[in-house]
Formats: structure tokens, C-alpha cells, sequence
């Protein structure tokens, strides 16, 4: 499986405040079956800017690098990209295309938890015309849910734009048959963890597809990961 959302970078953003954390997630994920994850830690234009927020990345990362390396066990391959928080001018601010995703295919955008209006969702289409690369709305699902609006995730779908969803969209009981019924549209693209920590935020995309499993729809969650291989590694080389 691939996990094309998660926050497992050390004293980065709200993630991990220690590297020995860094690597339980690490190994929790490779234990549930997941053999890639995207690194995405959050990016909040109003605090910092892309090339900073780039070098504390990369340097915690070389950090969690070296430490697998030391380390006998086998961990996931971690690929580099950012949350970036949606803001006023996204789609012309300089330097933004320095967050894209691995090969820079994608983006991952989160909005803002407030009603979306058209000219977000517009701005971000045209972000991703800018960059010559797609844009993925983070976490759908958790918006669709704390907005009260289920209609969001075909407001994302009519601009062309990717549908990444949380594993707990599968693992919650009361809305798995919500998960499996878009799931089974072709309306969710990828799927991540979205982990942050051990205790309240979790690895669990082993869950996901444990519930998928019953529902029947395991092929088509399976699906979600060759989706996340085929933007990640476009040629097919890793």
C-alpha cells in the first residue's frame, strides 16, 4: 500500500516530537502492509516560507534516513512533499511549486475549515494549470463531515481535481458505507493515514483495508495505491 498522507518528519509540524517516534510509525506502517509513504508535512504560508520550510524538512528527514539505515529493521520508502494550507494568491506565490509531491505531479492542498467557495476551488485548478501538475485536496472526507456537506467531494471531482481521503473514512463504522459507496463511484483517488503520533493519530491504513475487505471492495482500494504509484513514479521506477 502506498500512504499518500502522513505526518512522520520529528519536531517539523505537529507530528512527531521524536525521532524513536518517527520510526515506531515508520515500522506500525511497513507492519500493516504499507511499502511507500508521503511525507507531507504541513506548510502555512503566513508562517513561513517555502524554501525555509524545505530546509527543516530536508533536514529531518536526512535524520530519520540515517537512523533507518542504522537500524536492522525494514521501514517504508519515504517520498517528500507538504500540506500546503490553501491561501488567497496560492496559484502565483512564489516559490509554491517547490511543494510538490515526489516527482512534482502532485500537490496536496488542504482548505481551510470554512465553507469552500467557488473561487477557492477555482484557484486551485488553475494552481495546478500553473505548475503543469495536479492538485489533490487533502482529507476530503473529514471536510464532508465536520462542513456538513456531503456535495464537496463533487464540487472537487467537476474541477478535475484529486480526491485523497483518511483511512478512518473506512475504519469509522459510521461512515464506511459512505466511504464504500464513493469508493465504488471512482470518486476517491488516493487514500492516507494522515498519522501524526502513537496515541490519538495512528497508523491504520492496514484497518482501511481490513474494512474494505468485508464491504467487498478490496480490489478497488487496492486500486488507490496503483493510482498513487502510477503519479509518484510515472515511468514505473522507483
Amino acid at each position: 500500500m502506498i500512504d499518500y498522507h502522513c505526518h512522520i518528519l520529528p519536531q517539523v509540524d505537529d507530528g512527531p516530537d521524536r525521532l524513536s517516534e518517527s520510526l515506531t510509525l515508520l515500522r506500525r506502517s511497513y507492519q500493516q502492509g504499507v511499502e511507500i509513504m508521503v511525507s507531507t508535512c504541513h506548510f502555512y504560508a503566513d508562517e513561513d516560507d517555502p524554501q525555509s520550510f524545505l530546509d527543516r524538512r530536508n533536514a529531518a528527514f536526512q535524520r530519520v534516513r540515517e537512523a533507518m539505515l542504522r537500524d536492522a529493521e525494514v521501514y517504508p520508502m519515504i517520498v517528500l512533499g507538504a500540506e500546503v494550507l490553501y491561501f488567497p494568491g496560492i496559484s502565483e506565490a512564489r516559490d509554491i511549486e517547490k511543494l510538490t509531491i515526489g516527482s512534482g505531479r502532485t500537490m496536496l492542498v488542504e482548505p481551510p475549515m470554512a465553507p469552500w467557495s467557488d473561487d477557492m476551488l477555482d484557484e486551485i485548478a488553475e494552481l495546478g494549470e500553473n505548475l503543469g501538475c495536479r492538485p489533490v485536496i487533502a482529507h476530503v472526507d473529514r471536510f464532508m463531515h465536520m462542513l456538513g456537506d456531503q456535495r464537496l467531494i463533487d464540487r472537487v471531482l467537476e474541477r478535475e481535481l484529486l480526491v485523497q481521503v483518511n483511512a478512518d473514512y473506512f475504519v469509522d463504522t459510521r461512515t464506511v458505507k459512505s466511504a464504500v459507496r464513493n469508493l465504488k463511484k471512482g470518486k476517491i483517488h488516493l487514500i492516507g493515514s494522515d498519522c501524526h503520533n502513537l496515541l490519538t493519530r495512528g497508523p491504520n491504513l492496514g484497518q482501511a483495508r481490513q474494512q474494505a475487505r468485508a464491504f467487498g471492495v478490496e480490489s478497488e482500494f487496492d486500486e488507490l495505491s496503483r493510482n498513487a504509484a502510477r503519479l509518484l513514479f510515472p515511468r514505473g521506477n522507483r
